[in-house]
């Protein structure tokens, strides 16, 4: 049968060579390639890390400045006098002086007014009406400030509070967060919070200062609030709809929740997870912001700077299936011309696997590895084919000597009865069936005993044919009684020699001498 290309010795050979230079090859490849991917890598990280601390300083320096600003008014107002056209120009005053700040609420209980004055407040904020700014009233029914829980607990709790971001109705209509700070008057030697200065950031500022800081074309920035809520996101209708932890069952991200853990812990770090909207391995690199509490979020895909790493990629894997497939050429033509001679061995080994040794091998023609190679496939034909005529005489001889033993046993006129080890019948002789009037199907695999027992009357142990087959000893002439199928009893004289397979019992056969006498 001629042998296809591909189960050829070149072929292999040449698939071998391939494959060891090309794993050697693809190894030291990956290896460099690993070590450029992780040089990126490492690059982009540490421009996470520097985009991420340029937010939050720029975030701290900002609401810093608000915040301190916010407690200077307090300061200031603390014992003055104060009307609603102080309060009004001190609003505004604020607004025009910080670009930061859009709007600047001023509101007080009666007790730091004059006697008898009702609650004093207005809000200032930007606008783009003529006049540039707007100023509404916050003691009207609809407004009530000293109603509201977040003015009640800058006054409760006596100290700076950040509001979490919320969108500014009837305002600036605007994403907004506001800090408040409470305003104090000393009675005696008890200072009581008497009013609160509030200061509004418009969220598009915090906006502007990501955008400035991203690095990448993927790069994100999210900023959020003490409880996680969204105050920056890539996605503009997140900001305030969502939290840290809403984002995270969206989008199946619990990285997100343990960062936001470690923001509240004050501590920074870096993460990489896989998103699946879209999917993608991002790394962020996060980290509190000291004044408000909030926390930062940098982010990046990094499939992004890896591309050009997976353009040389490729270039280098067309380079070396190029190479390799030009040496698998030059390796297979050199070896088809040394090895042609393996053609012809492999036709007669065909041959002979289809047991005809009287196949032609070629006559070696140079004393190397394949001549030699030929001349002992010659000889092991010549073997082979002395060895199966051997064989073939061994197996007439057996088959006759197996055909001579059943002739003679069934030849025999005693009962001849072939025992297992357990002294179940496996096989008797005609004179068995013709004397006790039994069939094979009656005796075959029944017990010995059913049919053959020691005479009672010479004194012999029941168990002595049992015990005399497993230590392989020989028993003559006992007296026995066998049963017939009509139910009559006849002497015998029980004879039993045990089997042996290689000095081991296998079984044993037993042979019946009747007596002259009739049954009893």
């Amino acid at each position: 049968m001629r042998v296809s290309f591909f189960h050829s010795v070149p072929a292999r050979l040449a698939g071998l060579i391939l494959l060891l230079s090309g794993a050697t090859l693809l190894v030291l490849t990956e290896l460099n390639r690993r070590a450029v991917e992780r040089l990126l890598l490492n690059q982009a990280q540490v421009q996470a890390a520097a985009s991420t601390m340029a937010v939050v300083d720029g975030l701290d320096g900002v609401i810093g400045s608000v915040e301190r600003l916010a407690k200077f008014i307090a300061r200031d107002l603390d014992g003055r006098a104060l009307s609603a056209a102080d309060i009004e120009k001190t609003a505004r005053n604020v607004v025009i002086d910080n670009p930061n700040i859009y709007g600047c609420s001023l509101a007080f209980e009666p007790a730091a007014l004059a006697a008898g004055t009702a609650h004093l407040g207005l809000y200032v904020h930007r606008s783009a009406t003529p006049s540039r700014f707007v100023t509404r009233d916050l003691t009207t029914p609809e407004q009530a400030y000293w109603s509201r829980d977040d003015y009640r607990a800058v006054l409760d709790r006596a100290q700076t509070v950040w509001s979490e971001p919320y969108f500014d109705r009837g305002g600036t209509d605007r994403n907004v967060v506001r800090v408040s700070t409470p305003v104090f008057r000393t009675a005696g030697d008890a200072r009581q919070p008497v009013g609160v200065v509030s200061a509004i950031i418009d969220l598009d500022w915090l906006r502007r200062l990501a955008n400035v800081h991203e690095f990448a074309d993927s790069s994100y920035t999210i900023i959020f609030s003490r409880t996680g809520r969204l105050i920056i996101h890539p996605k503009s209708t997140y900001v305030i709809a969502e939290t840290i932890a809403t984002l995270a069952d969206k989008d199946n991200t619990p990285e997100l929740v343990k960062i936001q853990q470690a923001v509240a812990a004050k501590r920074q770090g870096a993460l990489r997870y896989t998103e699946t909207s879209p999917a993608r391995a991002v790394y962020a690199n996060y980290r509190p912001s000291k004044i408000a509490g909030w926390g930062v979020i940098v982010g990046y895909d990094e499939s992004e700077f890896l591309k050009p790493q997976h353009a040389f990629r490729r270039i280098t894997a067309l380079f070396l299936g190029s190479l390799l497939l030009l040496l698998g050429g030059v390796v297979i033509v050199a070896t088809q011309i040394a090895l042609r001679p393996l053609g012809r061995l492999a036709v007669a080994a065909d041959e002979i696997g289809r047991q005809n040794l009287d196949c032609e091998v070629p006559t070696p023609r140079r004393d190397d590895e394949i001549g030699r190679l030929s001349r002992a496939f010659a000889g092991m034909r010549d073997a082979l084919k002395a060895q199966r005529l051997e064989r073939r005489w061994a197996a007439q001889s057996l088959e006759h000597q197996l055909r001579y033993n059943q002739l003679i046993i069934d030849s025999i006129g005693e009962l001849v009865f072939v025992l297992t080890k357990a002294l179940n019948i496996s096989r008797v002789n005609p004179a068995v069936l013709r004397d006790t009037g039994y069939t094979e199907v009656d005796l075959i695999k029944s017990a010995l005993g059913r049919w053959v027992r020691l005479a009672p009357a010479a004194g012999l142990a029941t168990d002595l044919l049992l015990t005399a087959l497993k230590e392989g000893r020989s028993l003559h002439d006992l007296p026995a009684l066998l049963l017939r199928k009509d139910g009559t009893e006849t002497s015998a004289l029980l004879t039993l020699v045990p089997l042996r397979d290689n000095n081991r019992v296998v079984g044993g056969v037993v042979t019946l001498r009747l007596a002259a006498s009739s049954a009893h």
